[in-house]
């Protein structure tokens, strides 16, 4: 497993004066299951995600960050994005046409400009 996503959540717990049982009981979470995720040695379950992002008050800025370290420590893919990939046949065909043809950082970065400058309406 990966611990990043487990000490993400810890620091954000401990920042906002929290303990690990009431977050756990917050969300519905058995204590040991939580910190067995903040140790890194589990991940998360989907069911899990949105009660954490709301009781560690996950900001909008923060939230891609915190989705991207959740799928980095899962062999399932990104929580947040799955639904949408999965349903989006286009969107499939686009990333596996990426990753085919070695898409740079750059390259992305254009596509994500030209979709922000036209308002995402372009279909």
């Amino acid at each position: 497993m990966n611990e990043a996503f487990g000490s993400y959540i810890r620091n954000r717990r401990e920042a906002l004066g929290l303990s690990l049982r009431s977050v756990a009981l917050k969300i519905g979470m058995a204590p040991a299951y939580l910190s067995d995720v903040e140790r890194g040695n589990r991940y998360a379950p989907d069911k899990f995600l949105s009660a954490l992002e709301q009781v560690l008050e996950i900001s909008a800025e923060e939230k891609d960050v915190f989705y991207d370290l959740a799928g980095k420590c899962r062999n399932d893919g990104y929580p947040d994005l799955r639904e949408y990939i999965d349903s989006t046949d286009i969107a499939r065909v686009a990333l596996r046409k990426a990753r085919d043809y070695k898409i740079s950082d750059r390259q992305w970065q254009d596509f994500i400009d030209s979709m922000v400058k036209n308002d995402g309406s372009s279909n």
